[in-house]
């Protein structure tokens, strides 16, 4: 079998492999190569750009963590419990203001956990006058915490941030002032955040301050210096505040840039020392075009390889699959490599060779198990019935019935016909109800007409569509030897048939009395259990389990009671499902 004559997908596993690749890699050294060689020309300019880069990138890192603080904060304030206890925390009992206290805590201590720069967070609550606070607990007013903060939210205008000493704090208030939420932060942690940006450039230096609060934080301890830088920067207000400049201070020329720390309402400020960024670059102009040829061959190398190693024998074993779902299973797939692919393509080829033999010896199973089964289903002969019906016909000549006797003997001529012949295993489904009317015509004669059967036509368009031999007549038996043995004088026997969706249904009832709930139980049991009827492969066991063989689990035999009293059986074929 050609292979190649299946078609192709758009995109393979090795083109995406090669543009992920692409993606990724060439960009990176264009932009690296890009960089070096516009270094020779502009090295002051691209430095700059980057300081102002990555001052920027770090100035937003910190400004978010502040405004996340902060966020976090004004929700704390509209907390449930919190409103709860500003409200009516004076009216409850101590165990559920204790309770209530603790739940606060709980919000409190997750506030602190929600970032580094967090040291301590408290709050006050005027309907109990008490404070509460992750390093003081719980304290009653007036305490050092209620003092400071009430000096502290007295200032107006409102600031962003409130200092006392060295120490920053987030002072918000809800409720008419009746609750006071307090945040400290660290100033370690804003003083390392500083220290990291300073990082990014030997000689640089990073302070935070502003023109209402002067110098805040700083990486440098000379004050004059840190005045002057900005003053400088806070010069620069104009559509390009971040853009970065060069100025002399005390005869060293710096690169200054700034950033804004909106949520503190301050200005981040990186200042470098120029002489100390400038370099000879000359050696990078060779190292370019270097870089350049070597960045093409690697790309033409790593696609070659993943070609090889991967798309050809992948696209092999891909094309083989689509040859299975077309249920050709005549394939082998043939590997000289010794990898991953060669144990793949023997697995395939053992596996495709599996699945033939068992996708034939399962249909053989199957066939040769539906004509035993009939064969089976034609060999049950009652004997009873047949020496009955014989001595009903010499019965009826000894009084003279002789029409009865011919009608008698007509019948069980077409009866066994029909039974003992060995044609096709399907036949018209006219032909099969017809047969079962015979049998109950047959019956009731041996009952002496005690026993009576109705039955409705069946439906025109399900009228000639064949079934297997032997359905309906093995339920109807059932009725004759297990509802009317009891010799019952007004025995009545219920036909009716219809066709919908593609499913035909034939229900059988009786009006007997002889069917208990065990024995109806015992029933289901054995036509819903694939053991057992295997076990017993005898009367409606084996009509359903041929049915369910041949139109899958949603056909068969389904049996309850009967609204007459008797049994009532469902012969359901699903001819949608017909050979699943």
């Amino acid at each position: 079998m050609n292979l190649s004559k299946i078609g192709r997908t758009k995109w393979f596993v090795y083109q995406k492999i090669v543009t992920v690749f692409i993606i990724l890699f060439v960009p990176l050294i264009v932009m690296n190569m890009w960089i070096n060689y516009k270094g020779l020309f502009f090295i002051k300019h691209e430095i700059a750009d980057s300081a102002v880069a990555g001052a920027s990138f770090y100035s937003k890192q910190l400004d978010d963590q502040l405004y996340f603080i902060r966020s976090q904060q004004l929700q704390f304030l509209n907390d449930q419990d919190l409103q709860k206890l500003s409200f009516q925390g004076a009216a409850m009992d101590k165990f559920e203001l204790v309770q209530l206290i603790n739940q606060v805590k709980d919000r409190l201590m997750s506030l602190i956990n929600s970032s580094e720069y967090v040291v301590n967070a408290g709050v006050y609550v005027k309907e109990i006058e008490k404070t509460v606070s992750i390093k003081d607990d719980v304290l009653n007013t007036p305490n050092e915490d209620y003092t400071l903060i009430s000096t502290l939210i007295k200032e107006t205008p409102k600031p962003s941030f409130y200092m006392y000493d060295d120490r920053i704090y987030f002072i918000e208030s809800a409720n008419n002032s009746g609750v006071w939420s307090y945040i400290e932060i660290s100033r370690d942690k804003l003083l390392e955040a500083l220290k990291q940006i300073a990082s990014l450039y030997q000689n640089s230096e990073v302070l935070l301050g502003g023109q209402n609060n002067g110098v805040v934080l700083s990486t440098l301890s000379n004050r004059p210096v840190l005045a002057e830088v900005l003053s400088i920067a806070e010069e620069r207000s104009g559509p390009e505040p971040e853009k970065s400049i060069v100025r002399k201070v005390n005869d060293t020329n710096y690169f200054i840039t700034r950033s804004d720390v909106s949520s503190l309402h301050l200005s981040l400020v990186m200042f470098v020392n120029q002489n100390e960024l400038i370099r000879p670059l000359s050696q990078f102009n060779t190292w370019f075009f270097a870089l350049l040829i070597i960045a093409i061959v690697v790309l033409l190398l790593y696609s070659f390889s993943i070609h090889f190693m991967i798309h050809r024998p992948l696209t092999r074993l891909t094309r083989a699959f689509q040859l299975i779902e077309t249920d050709n299973l005549n394939l082998v797939i043939e590997s000289k490599r010794k990898d991953e692919f060669h144990y793949l393509f023997n697995s395939f080829n053992r596996m495709a060779q599996r699945l033939k033999r068992s996708i034939q010896e399962n249909y053989e199973q199957k066939i040769a198990l539906q004509h035993s089964e009939l064969k089976q289903l034609q060999s049950q002969i009652n004997p009873h019935f047949l020496y009955n019906s014989f001595f009903n016909i010499y019965m009826m000549c000894k009084t003279g019935d002789s029409d009865g006797a011919g009608e008698l003997s007509q019948k069980l001529g077409s009866y066994y016909q029909y039974i003992t012949r060995s044609g096709s295993d399907e036949v018209p489904l006219y032909k099969e109800f017809r047969h079962a009317l015979d049998y109950c015509e047959i019956q009731c004669i041996r009952f002496s007409n005690r026993i009576q059967f109705e039955y409705e036509e069946l439906p025109e368009p399900a009228a000639a569509l064949y079934v297997p031999r032997l359905i309906i007549q093995p339920v109807v038996e059932n009725v004759f030897e297990h509802a009317f043995e009891d010799g019952m004088m007004e025995g009545v026997l219920y036909m009716r048939s219809g066709f919908e969706d593609g499913v035909v249904s034939i229900t059988v009832e009786d009006n007997g009395n002889l069917l208990t709930d065990e024995r109806l139980d015992q029933l289901r049991t054995k036509l819903g259990n694939q053991y057992v009827e295997r076990m017993e492969q005898t009367g409606i066991i084996n009509v359903g389990n041929r049915l369910q063989l041949k139109y899958g689990p949603s056909s068969g035999l389904f049996v309850s009671r009967s609204k007459y009293g008797g049994l009532k059986v469902d012969i359901k074929i699903d001819y949608k499902q017909k050979g699943a």
